[in-house]
């Protein structure tokens, strides 16, 4: 079936604006049903692109099309071009030299104008953060409840998403009031202490820096992304199962993945990072692309670089745990067990509810059949680098602080690779501008709704879609940039 390519906003969080306290539970019931809805046809969800050029504007094309060019870019590359396949033909007419300047004019302009407006938006999502939280620990003792569950899981969602997320970038660096709480090199680093305080989920901060901050946004959708769906996914992807399996397997994935898959596979690139640092090659065991899920510990790969399961659990998941679940619960004893297993089962149920309501607003941020995968790497901040960063990324509904705080400020996914170190307030303001600059240059700046996101990612994951491919032919030579 043909995909016509179209401007549309979608309507992602409107569920979650307007209908109040029960909209924070469309995430599990869109979970749910993954094992029908998630095999609907992608026919039925067509992708929206923010038209780059006039001429992109209502092209349709057959989405299965999968054919590869086999010409050098002319703007890329000096040859003469061929023809390509028509999705792609923006690439030959981009200047990546002029799109450079003007992202890079944007991005500066706007770090210079972040100041105490910054500062007091990013409290006011603290104190949205931490109502939440109030709510649900006054709450917990309660039988298991979905207000409950609901006000635990967006606390532990939005402290993650929006607060370390964008801290630990060094969003609010500049604006530091000299206690450096709210900086890159003090959130939640260096004692257990501060990471309770700052920032406690299943992941360690110090290996969270390395594995996003540093690979991921530096290698975004090549081999060396740690997080790169497709790769990740590849078993699943390839297996021989029957395809409706593939979908409910990636539902049991959203509801388990932040302990499954994250923490460990942020570990493990911390302890690389760690043993690259004496100089010497990573051990044979080690495969240093492959995700390294939970059950990866019976293996030999962490023994290889010199740790285990028990270093795991002690310095990462163990605290975590511990506190989490069973510290934080505790003092209700003194009015019984009742009220203690209460709040242990609603604490259980809303890092379900986190983990699916994180999946949905953080896995689907680069994947899908119009994003782009890249062979090789580019020089940071080069044209190359900069164009990378849009069309392998996707944004959601956005505008408005009730709307983006329920994405987790992720629905700016495209404006946060481009600066990654802008505060939140400042990712408002810069979307409608960077969207005018796409169109210019003919760069696809890709925007939908969320859920129709989680429809491409889970397509992706089971095999039934590829990400497009950005020929190797077509990189710029002079951007091009090898990692060490």
């Amino acid at each position: 079936p043909a995909a016509t390519v179209t401007l549309s906003w979608g309507w992602c969080c409107c569920c979650y604006t307007h209908q109040g306290r029960t909209g924070t539970m469309l995430a599990v019931v869109a979970l749910a049903h993954a094992s029908s809805a998630l095999v609907a046809s992608s026919a039925r969800l067509p992708g929206s692109i923010a038209a780059s050029t006039p001429a992109l504007a209502h092209f349709t094309a057959p989405q299965s099309l999968r054919s590869r060019p086999i010409f050098a870019s002319a703007t890329l590359e000096p040859q003469v071009a061929a023809p390509t396949a028509a999705e792609d033909a923006w690439i030959a007419r981009t200047d990546l030299a002029a799109f450079k300047k003007d992202c890079q004019a944007l991005g500066s302009r706007l770090e210079a104008e972040q100041g105490e407006a910054d500062v007091k938006h990013l409290h006011k999502m603290v104190r949205w953060s931490n109502a939440c939280g109030l709510i649900g620990l006054l709450t917990m003792w309660m039988a298991p409840n979905p207000i409950t569950v609901a006000a635990l899981s967006l606390w532990s969602m939005s402290r993650w998403t929006m607060i370390a997320h964008h801290t630990c970038h060094g969003g609010y660096n500049k604006q530091d009031d000299g206690t450096g709480r709210w900086t890159s090199g003090g959130f939640a680093l260096g004692s257990l202490r501060k990471r309770v305080v700052d920032w406690f989920d299943w992941m360690l901060p110090e290996a969270w820096n390395v594995e996003h901050n540093n690979l991921h946004h530096f290698r975004l959708g090549e081999s060396g992304d740690p997080d790169l769906v497709e790769r990740n996914l590849d078993t699943l992807r390839t297996i021989k199962l029957p395809r409706p399996l593939k979908y409910v397997y990636v539902a049991f994935l959203a509801c388990v993945w932040k302990w499954y898959y994250y923490a460990p596979n942020t570990y493990k690139q911390l302890k690389m990072q760690e043993w690259k640092k004496t100089g010497k090659p990573l051990p044979e065991e080690v495969v240093e692309h492959d995700p390294f899920v939970i059950t990866k510990f019976f293996e030999g790969e962490a023994r290889a670089l010199g740790y285990g399961f028990r270093d795991y659990m002690k310095r990462v998941a163990g605290p975590y745990i511990a506190l989490r679940f069973l510290a934080l619960p505790a003092p209700l004893l003194i009015f019984g067990k009742a009220f203690f297993f209460n709040a242990v089962a609603n604490l259980l149920l809303a890092d379900v509810l986190s983990n699916i309501h994180t999946f949905i607003v953080i896995a689907t941020n680069h994947a899908g059949d119009d994003l782009y995968k890249f062979e090789g790497s580019v020089t940071p901040k080069s044209g190359s680098f900069y164009m990378r960063q849009v069309v392998s990324s996707v944004n959601f509904r956005t505008g408005g602080d009730v709307n983006d705080f329920m994405h987790g400020w992720l629905n700016y996914q495209i404006e946060h690779h481009l600066w990654p170190q802008l505060s939140m307030l400042s990712y408002q303001k810069a979307a409608p501008e960077l969207k005018q600059i796409c169109a210019k240059h003919g760069v696809p700046y890709v925007q939908e709704n969320v859920f129709r996101r989680l429809k491409k990612t889970a397509d992706i994951m089971v095999g039934a879609t590829s990400m497009r491919r950005f020929d190797s032919s077509w990189n710029k030579p002079s951007d091009a940039f090898v990692w060490k």
